[in-house]
Parts: structure tokens; C-alpha cells; sequence
């Protein structure tokens, strides 16, 4: 497929912070295009300053909106609500390492401070909402209210006062449930009902938490401070264990699937199926992702018994040295990519490799680094993700079919 449109069905999720959510949502992004990712607002000041012509081709929605967001993009205009909970006692602390080291997060800058302790986290009274039933108070927005939600008196954007009958109600109406300490049974659940290629590697994004050791004391005052929570924690653990009520129709369709041409033409920002690359990178030309595993991989749909010839960019390596261990891989094979003479307009390098024959109906392509780098490893950044190549643009090509034996 290479239409400016997904086949993806439309989803909101209301990310609870410290739950996993970021990890989720961007694998949940590959499978949409661009121009339908709400990637404008993510919460309700964000949201309500945005023209309303632009919501209508969105097809994913996922921020710190809380439950109240359905009154938005629900049901009634065809988003089905997925949701994804925590032990309460883990978020908590999740939270308070969120608060001290996040340098995006300056809401309360007092809990950045040196000798600021999760005792102090759990004592301060700005830090309430965060610290007690924070999870039911994001799923205690009474739907379908008359009033706008944003407009209804909150704890915080994001929460309500905690009702634990309204915040089940909520979790009822989710089409998909998980819990964090079962993500892989949360992306199987997501996988099998919107035909996304289930990605088991995914690696945590925004986690802060050093190791901890709290005393028996702090642990049953949290777990005191979240009573509420614990329940529909519970609640939500047993609706994550259903079996599955929804199933696809036939097998899910890979975005990039060979055209009647023969061709593919993927550039970022379109969707994919894949493991181990970051979310887009937009830059003025047309972005990037970054692979975050030592082999990202690409799996493109083809015919069975055709040989193809794949042309890709490369706009650049963390460090140069990373390209002398650069290969690529055919279904687990090395194959010769070969660098074209003119680099591209402001670095970078186009390749070609002819990939031979495909034995089955797809191609798992692999782009491999011998060496993991972060920014912060050859120069005075703050970024320390590691990564290894940038991809910018990816083309496959027939080159004709098998002759018969």
C-alpha cells in the first residue's frame, strides 16, 4: 500500500502517566500515517487551542487526557478506547523518579531539588492527586455530561474526583485493557484486534526510576494512599485476563505491500510494520527514524518466486565510524548494499542491493550497526538513548520472475 491513508482503525487511548504508555503509543504510531496522529496536543489546553477542521482526518489519539476525552473522540464518531494500568504502588514510585529527573517536566520544580525524598512526594500537598488513586482519578470523568469536559472542574487536566464506579464504567467500555506488568499480553490483545504486527522487543521510553529500596513502612502508606486504586487496578487486571472478544477478519494487511507495478515506496512518516526503530523525527526534508537495536528491521509484503532490488537513504550514523560496521540483511542474510557515488543534500548516503529471489511472501529487511551510540557519548549532550542508523527513505523494486525449473 502506498496511499497517503492507513487501513488502521480509529483509536483513543488516555494515557495515564507512568503506566507505559509512551512505549505503547509510539509502536501503535507506525501503524498510521503521519497527518492521522493527534501529535498536536497532548492534553486538554493543548487540545481546546486547536482548530476543529483539523481533527478530522485523526485516526489516533493518545495523551494525558483522562477518561473524559471519549466525550471527544469516542464511540459516536467511530474511535474504539483502549486503556493501560499499573500496580499502583509501582507508579507511585515510578512518578516521584519521574518528577526528579525529567527535564521536560517542570510543573513542580521543588521535587527536583537535592534531599527531595518519595517521603517528601508522598507528604506534599501540591502532589495529592499524583500520590493517591491517581489512576482512578484519571478514569472518573463522567461520559456523555452535557458540559464540556475541559471545562469541568478537576483535580487537574487530566483527573477527576475519584469515583471508583464511574472509573470502572470506563474501563467497561474500553474494546482493549492491559496492565504494564503484562505488556506483552496487552500488544498481543492490541495486535489481534486492529491487525498490528505484534512487536515483543519494544523498548521503555521516558523511564526515570533508579533502584529503590523503600522501607515497609513507605510501602504500606502508599499502598494506604491507593486503596481506590488497587481495586480498579484488580478490576482491570481481570478484564486484561478475558480471552480475546474481538478477532480480525483474515490476516491483517501490511502497509507496504507491493503495488500491481511491483513496487514499494516508503518514506517516514508512512506506516510500517517492523521492530526496534523511534518514533519519527521530523527535520525539513521528509525525517527520519532512528534503529534503537543493534538490527531494525522492515518487513515488506511481495510476491512469492520475484527477485527485488531495494534502494534506500541513509541520512546519517550517530558517529561516522558507525557506518564501517554498517550491513544489510535479507531474512537474515547478508546482502551487498552498495553506497551510490553523489551523497545526498546535507550528508547522507543512498545504497542499492539487489536482494535476490523472495522464497516466501515477504521480505524482512534488517539494518544492522556493529555499535550502539547516544550523543552523549561523543559529545557534551544531554541525550543518551542509544542509537545506530537514521533512515530516510526506502524504495523496492521487481526485477522479474523466477523461470521455471
Amino acid at each position: 500500500m502506498n496511499s497517503n491513508d492507513s487501513t488502521s482503525d480509529k483509536i483513543v487511548f488516555a494515557h495515564i502517566m507512568k503506566t507505559g504508555g509512551t512505549t505503547v503509543a509510539q509502536w501503535i504510531q507506525r501503524h498510521y500515517e503521519r497527518s492521522e496522529i493527534l501529535s498536536g496536543a497532548s492534553g486538554w489546553k493543548e487540545l481546546k487551542s486547536m482548530p476543529r477542521h483539523v481533527f478530522g482526518p485523526i485516526k489516533f489519539v493518545r495523551g494525558h487526557f483522562g477518561s473524559g476525552i471519549l466525550d471527544v473522540f469516542g464511540k459516536h464518531n467511530g474511535f474504539a478506547a483502549i486503556a493501560l494500568f499499573r500496580d499502583p504502588v509501582e507508579r507511585v514510585i515510578s512518578h516521584y523518579w519521574h518528577l526528579q529527573h525529567a527535564a521536560d517536566d517542570m510543573r513542580f520544580p521543588f521535587a527536583k531539588e537535592p534531599g527531595f525524598a518519595i517521603e517528601d512526594f508522598l507528604e506534599h500537598p501540591q502532589l495529592q492527586y499524583i500520590v493517591s488513586n491517581y489512576q482512578t482519578g484519571n478514569c472518573s470523568a463522567v461520559l456523555g455530561a452535557e458540559d464540556d469536559p475541559a471545562e469541568v472542574a478537576q483535580v487537574s487536566e487530566e483527573t477527576w474526583s475519584v469515583n471508583i464506579d464511574v472509573a470502572k464504567s470506563y474501563v467497561d467500555r474500553c474494546e482493549v485493557v492491559g496492565i504494564t506488568e503484562d505488556l506483552s499480553g496487552f500488544i498481543a490483545a492490541l495486535s489481534s484486534r486492529f491487525g498490528f504486527y505484534p512487536d515483543y522487543k519494544l523498548r521503555k521510553q521516558r523511564s526515570y526510576r533508579q533502584p529503590t529500596s523503600l522501607s515497609e513502612p513507605t510501602v504500606s502508606r502508599i499502598r494506604r494512599l491507593n486503596e481506590v486504586d488497587l481495586e480498579l487496578y484488580h478490576y482491570a487486571k481481570a478484564r486484561a485476563a478475558e480471552p480475546h472478544k474481538h478477532y480480525l477478519l483474515g490476516a491483517p494487511a501490511n502497509p507496504n505491500s507491493v503495488t500491481p507495478g511491483g513496487a514499494i515506496n516508503w518514506r517516514p512518516g508512512m506506516p510500517y510494520w517492523g521492530t526496534g526503530w523511534s518514533d519519527l523525527v521530523a527535520d525539513e526534508r521528509n525525517g527520519h527514524i532512528w534503529s534503537l537495536q543493534s538490527t531494525a528491521s522492515m518487513e515488506l509484503a511481495v510476491q512469492q518466486n520475484e527477485s527485488y532490488t531495494l534502494v534506500f537513504s541513509l541520512c546519517r550514523f550517530v558517529a561516522a565510524f558507525q557506518q564501517e560496521g554498517f550491513s544489510l540483511l535479507c531474512d537474515g542474510r547478508a546482502v551487498t548494499a552498495v553506497p551510490l557515488a553523489a551523497p545526498l543534500d546535507g550528508g547522507g548516503q543512498m545504497f542499492v542491493a539487489y536482494l535476490g529471489y523472495a522464497e516466501r511472501a515477504k521480505l524482512t529487511i534488517g539494518f544492522k550497526v556493529s555499535r550502539l551510540l547516544s550523543f552523549k557519548d561523543i559529545a557534551d549532550d544531554p541525550d543518551h538513548r542509544k542509537r545506530g542508523v537514521a533512515l530516510s527513505h526506502l524504495t523496492l523494486l521487481s526485477c522479474g520472475t523466477r523461470p521455471p525449473a
